[in-house]
């Protein structure tokens, strides 16, 4: 009889807890999660945010994403400035120009990195046989985009002060063309505008890479005050673009047709430069050191109001990633 009365007692302690678990869900539910829109800039860099898109990566991870194309990542992040993207994928310049002009920004993640997606192209028939020669020239980029920056970074590891090149501002189109047509002497260009300019004008160009004094970077960020009201949201797309990086190393030939069909790039192109390792969801030291000597060369160009460089360790919100990824993170903190 004792035997059967503990029984008895335990499977209505059971219940009980049962019955109280389902109520305490009941009064406090979880929160839905929200559709969010990415400002997403029309490149190869954006790869992992194509294939989390196109194979249904974030919908898997639960979370429904709207993309929003734009030409660049500067206008990516306009889109999140001006309210009409949650997030935005945009390069580490971009960024730091936002900053520095009061916007109060957050980065989630880096979603890409590498280190010849960008060159400066001359013409032979200009006499520019090395950067040396580009003194007294014209060179078109878009102006505001981390172009600059890496066009001053060369010009500085060779000696050849900013303020004797010319710089025309232009938009991508225009540099290729004004190029073509030799209204600019060179121009900052990157992929797959690159590959396409050296098969259509072969040793008429010479390319300068500079991959020993700048790595090409894309950022997933947004306003602070959304990252930080948006955690379920956030952590999810994270996991979707994880979910991304690891399809693109499995599976690289399905990505990269992917991707080429999305940026409207042949496969033939985007044979020779779609790189999967390229493609990697991050943050680490490099991109704080980065986003430091941006705001430092800005402040001595004056191209911002001079004043003290923030700590860009703030505006990292390492924590989501660090639950989605653990192994992402290489930040000393």
């Amino acid at each position: 009889m004792k035997l059967r009365g503990l029984l008895v007692l335990a499977a209505l302690t059971v219940v009980a807890a049962v019955a109280f678990l389902s109520l305490r869900s009941a009064v406090t539910p979880q929160l839905p999660v929200e559709p969010v829109t990415i400002a997403v800039p029309n490149l190869i860099n954006s790869a992992t945010m194509i294939v989390a898109t196109t194979q249904g990566l974030f919908q898997k991870a639960g979370v429904e994403v709207a993309s929003k194309p734009a030409p660049l990542g500067k206008d990516a992040l306009q889109s999140v400035i001006d309210g009409k993207a949650d997030l935005a994928v945009v390069a580490d310049t971009p960024l730091m120009f936002a900053i520095l002009g009061g916007h109060e920004l957050a980065v989630v993640a880096g979603i890409s990195q590498n280190r010849r997606s960008l060159a400066i192209v001359t013409r032979n028939d200009r006499g520019i046989r090395q950067i040396e020669d580009l003194s007294g020239k014209s060179v078109g980029l878009s102006m505001g985009t981390n172009l600059t920056y890496f066009l001053d970074m060369i010009l500085q590891n060779h000696g050849v002060p900013s303020d004797n090149v010319k710089l025309v501002d232009l938009s991508t189109e225009e540099v290729i063309s004004a190029f073509k047509e030799g209204r600019i002497d060179a121009a900052v260009v990157f992929q797959p505008n690159l590959i396409r300019l050296t098969a259509e004008m072969g040793d008429r160009i010479k390319l300068f890479y500079g991959e020993d004094v700048y790595s090409f970077r894309f950022l997933l960020a947004g306003k602070a005050s959304y990252v930080d009201s948006h955690p379920q949201e956030i952590r999810r797309i994270l996991k979707g673009l994880v979910a991304a990086e690891q399809s693109i190393r499995n599976h690289p030939t399905e990505a990269r047709l992917a991707v080429g069909n999305a940026v409207g790039v042949d496969d033939t192109i985007m044979s020779k430069i779609f790189h999967p390792g390229d493609h990697v969801i991050f943050l680490d030291q490099s991109m704080l050191l980065a986003l430091d000597d941006q705001s430092r060369w800005a402040v001595q160009r004056g191209l911002v109001n001079a004043g003290p460089v923030p700590n860009y360790l703030d505006i990292l919100r390492y924590e989501h990633l660090e639950a989605a990824h653990p192994s992402a993170v290489k930040l000393a903190l």
